[in-house]
């Protein structure tokens, strides 16, 4: 791609996304790879299988979001880069995180997204996380995690429509009373770590990072 035309395909993204220039460019650079737009699969909100017919659901469609991505080579390329720029991006109110996601033939394809949002979990809005399997909306899930982070003060590392990741950046007072709640909200957690509290203690003393996912 031109010079002209690379400046014209970030100016285009940046005026449909609101997203400042110099942002894509510094992303861009860390990146080393294009911005293309946001975008994810169509969500319904549900609030029950048995009241809900999901033969109506359009197929396929993709919904535009306003924000932007890049690929990325590894998760962990994603968050030094987070880690990086997370201060600065969030000064003027983005948040950077990772999309993971599986092409047809089941490699995980990573990128590294942003968008203007005013808080961390916002971006779970936009891409619809939730446990539905649970009956755990995306409402419901977002409420949880704001009770959460009053012990553990979340900072918003990855989201996709059914899994999401922060890094803890507090150590709550009770950690026993805290894992109960997760366990509580996410039982595929509770399922993996046979419903032991030291063990899952141990895992986030260690790795500072809380994993939803709900399959």
């Amino acid at each position: 791609m031109e010079n002209s035309d690379k400046y014209n395909h970030i100016y285009s993204i940046s005026l449909k996304t609101g997203i400042e220039i110099e942002i894509i460019k510094k992303l861009q650079s860390e990146t080393h790879s294009d911005p293309k737009r946001l975008k994810r699969e169509f969500i319904p909100t549900i609030l029950s299988h048995e009241s809900f017919d999901f033969n109506i659901i359009p197929q396929g469609k993709i919904v535009e979001l306003p924000g932007i991505s890049f690929k990325l080579p590894s998760r962990e390329k994603g968050y030094g880069i987070i880690s990086k720029l997370r201060n600065e991006l969030e000064e003027k109110n983005y948040r950077i995180f990772l999309d993971i996601y599986w092409s047809d033939d089941i490699n995980e394809i990573i990128d590294l997204s942003v968008l203007s949002c005013s808080n961390e979990f916002e971006p779970l809005i936009y891409m619809q996380t939730n446990g539905i399997n649970y009956r755990v909306t995306n409402q419901k899930l977002i409420n949880e995690l704001r009770i959460l982070d009053q012990d553990l003060r979340l900072k918003i590392l990855g989201a996709g429509n059914d899994w999401c990741e922060f890094e803890i950046t507090q150590e709550p007072d009770n950690m026993s009373l805290v894992i109960k709640q997760i366990f509580e909200l996410c039982p595929d957690i509770a399922d993996k770590y046979n419903y032991s509290v030291n063990d899952f203690e141990s895992y986030l003393s260690e790795n500072k990072r809380l994993y939803l996912w709900f399959d």
